[in-house]
C-alpha cells in the first residue's frame, strides 16, 4: 500500500476522496497525505496490534493460524479501501459498497473462525487429563 501510494503521489489530484455515504458515494475529501498515507498507516499499525495481542494477555491461549486469517482479512479490508481511494483519486468511479460489503463479510468470518478456535484451544489446555476427575 506504501508502494502505491508513493506511485500515484505525482497524478494525485489536491483533494482526495476519503469518506463514503451508506450509498457508496464520496461525501468527505482530504489532502494528499491523508488520502494517500493514512489507510496505509493504519494498516500497518494494526496488523501489528493483531500480532502482539496474544503478548498481552499470555494465559490466555490464542489459536495462531485463526488469528493468522483474522490479521490477512484485515489487511485485505484494508487494501480493499484504500484501492477504492486511490481509484477514485485517479478519477474512476467506483462505488465502495461493491467493495466494502463483501470485505467486511470475509472480515466476520475471519472473526467468528477465530473465536471459535481461541475457544476450543481454551477448553482444550483448561480440561483435566483422561477426561473428568471426581
Amino acid at each position: 500500500m506504501f508502494a502505491v501510494a508513493i506511485w500515484t503521489w505525482p497524478s494525485a489530484p489536491a483533494q482526495i476522496p476519503i469518506h463514503w455515504d451508506i450509498t457508496g458515494q464520496v461525501n468527505g475529501y482530504g489532502s494528499k497525505v491523508v488520502g494517500l498515507f493514512l489507510l496505509p498507516v493504519i494498516a500497518l499499525a494494526g496488523y501489528a496490534l493483531i500480532g502482539w495481542a496474544p503478548r498481552f494477555n499470555p494465559a490466555r491461549p490464542v489459536e495462531w493460524n485463526a488469528l493468522s486469517w483474522f490479521g490477512a482479512a484485515y489487511v485485505l479490508l484494508m487494501a480493499g479501501v484504500f484501492g477504492v481511494v486511490v481509484a477514485d483519486a485517479r478519477g474512476s468511479n467506483v462505488n465502495m459498497n461493491y467493495v466494502v460489503f463483501p470485505l467486511v463479510a470475509l472480515l466476520w468470518i475471519a472473526i467468528v473462525n477465530l473465536l471459535v478456535r481461541s475457544g476450543r484451544a481454551k477448553a482444550a489446555r483448561t480440561a483435566p487429563p483422561g477426561g473428568i476427575q471426581v
